[in-house]
C-alpha cells in the first residue's frame, strides 16, 4: 500500500478523506468525500453511525462479536441468509440436518401422520387423505373397551356384545332421553348371589314391555291363548274354605270356590263382594237338630234369590249341595240337592 510518506500535500490531497463541508465532525450527518470532493456515498456522525446511501445504515457487531435480533430487520432472513440449497416447495419445512445445515421436507414428514394401519381386530387405514377403520370381519376378532375383556370392559365382536364389569357392581347399560340426557333407563344383570344365565328374547311385534314395578296392567292382548292355567288363577276360584257356624254365616266371593259348613243354629247365609257370572258352590252337612238353612241376604240386606228347586235337609250326616250363582249385585239364582240314594 503507498505511503504519503515524503509526498507534498498538493500532490496527495485528493487521496485524502473529509467531510462534505470541510467543518468539523458532529452529530449531524456529513458526506463523506475524498480530498478533490468526491462522494463516496457514505455519511458519518461524530456518534459513529456510519449510513449507505445505496445499501443504508451501516450495523456494527456486538461487545461480542454477535448480531443482536434487535438489529436485524423483519422478513430480513431468507434462504441466502441460511445454509440451505435452493427456495424449496410450497407447502414444505425446514429442518436440522444436524451439521450447522439445513435442508427442505414435506409437511407429513415434519411431525403429520403419514399412515394409518389397521391393527389386530381392525380393517381399513390409508397413507393419504381421510382414514376409515372397520371391525374386521373375521368373526374371531373383536373389540374391547373400557377394560381388557376378561375382568372388566365392553367387548364388540360380529353379532355380539359383552359388558363386563371390576368393579364389585352389576354390569349395566344406561340409555338416555332426547332432551338434554336428564333421565335414563337402565338395564343391568342380577347379582352373583342369582347364579343366573337367563336368555331374555324380545317380541316378535312393537310395543312396550311391562316391568312387575310398572303400575299399569298386562292386556289380555298380550296373554296367549290357553297360557292361564289352573295356577295361574286366583284363590276364589281354586280353594276351599270352612266357614265358622253361627247364626249369619258370610259367603265371600272373592275368598274360595267351594265352602263347607256344619252349622249349629238356624243359620242365614249373607252374600259379600258378589260378583257377576260367578257361581259358588256351598256344601252344608247337616246335624239331625232340625236346624235350617235357607234365609239369604246380601251385603247384610235383602236381595233377591230365586230358588229353581230343592230343600234343606238337616238330617244328621246328609249332604247338602248348594249352588248360587249371582246375577247382578243384589240378585241370584241357586239350587239345594242330596247325593241320590
Amino acid at each position: 500500500m503507498a505511503s504519503l510518506t515524503g509526498n507534498k500535500i498538493k500532490d496527495t490531497y485528493t487521496s485524502l478523506l473529509k467531510v462534505g463541508d470541510n467543518g468539523t465532525i458532529d452529530s449531524s450527518a456529513q458526506a463523506l468525500t475524498d480530498g478533490a470532493g468526491n462522494a463516496l456515498g457514505l455519511t458519518l456522525t461524530n456518534t459513529g453511525v456510519i449510513v449507505s446511501t445505496a445499501k443504508g445504515t451501516l450495523v456494527g457487531t456486538s461487545s461480542t462479536g454477535e448480531v443482536s435480533s434487535a438489529m436485524i430487520a423483519d422478513n430480513a432472513i431468507t434462504a441466502t441468509q441460511l445454509n440451505i440449497s435452493g427456495n424449496g416447495t410450497s407447502g414444505q419445512l425446514i429442518q436440522s440436518d444436524g451439521d450447522g445445515s439445513f435442508s427442505y421436507t414435506s409437511a407429513a414428514g415434519g411431525g403429520d401422520i403419514t399412515e394409518v394401519i389397521a391393527g389386530t381386530g381392525l380393517s381399513g387405514g390409508a397413507t393419504s387423505g381421510a382414514a376409515t377403520l372397520s371391525l374386521a370381519s373375521s368373526t374371531s376378532n373383536s373389540f374391547t373397551a373400557g377394560g381388557n375383556g376378561s375382568t372388566g370392559g365392553i367387548t364388540l365382536a360380529d353379532g355380539d356384545l359383552q359388558v363386563r364389569t371390576g368393579t364389585g357392581a352389576v354390569a349395566k347399560i344406561k340409555m338416555y332421553c332426547e332432551s338434554s340426557n336428564a333421565h335414563f333407563q337402565t338395564i343391568q344383570a342380577q347379582p352373583h348371589s342369582a347364579a343366573s344365565s337367563a336368555v331374555i328374547t324380545l317380541p316378535t311385534t312393537t310395543g312396550t314391555i311391562v316391568a312387575t314395578g310398572d303400575t299399569g296392567s298386562v292386556a289380555s292382548a298380550m296373554i296367549a291363548d290357553d297360557a292361564v292355567s289352573f295356577e295361574k288363577v286366583d284363590a276364589e276360584f281354586t280353594t276351599s274354605s270352612a266357614l265358622s257356624a253361627g247364626a249369619t254365616v258370610d259367603i265371600n266371593f272373592d275368598s274360595a270356590q267351594v265352602f263347607t259348613l256344619t252349622p249349629n243354629a238356624n243359620t242365614t247365609f249373607n252374600v259379600t263382594s258378589p260378583k257377576i257370572g260367578v257361581t259358588k258352590t256351598i256344601i252344608v252337612t247337616g246335624t239331625g237338630s232340625s236346624y235350617t238353612a235357607d234365609t239369604w241376604t246380601v251385603g247384610g240386606a235383602s236381595g233377591t234369590f230365586n230358588k229353581i228347586s230343592g230343600t234343606y235337609d238337616d238330617t244328621s250326616s246328609t249332604k247338602n249341595f248348594y249352588q248360587i250363582t249371582c246375577i247382578s249385585a243384589t240378585e241370584f239364582w241357586y239350587s239345594i240337592s242330596q247325593i241320590a240314594s
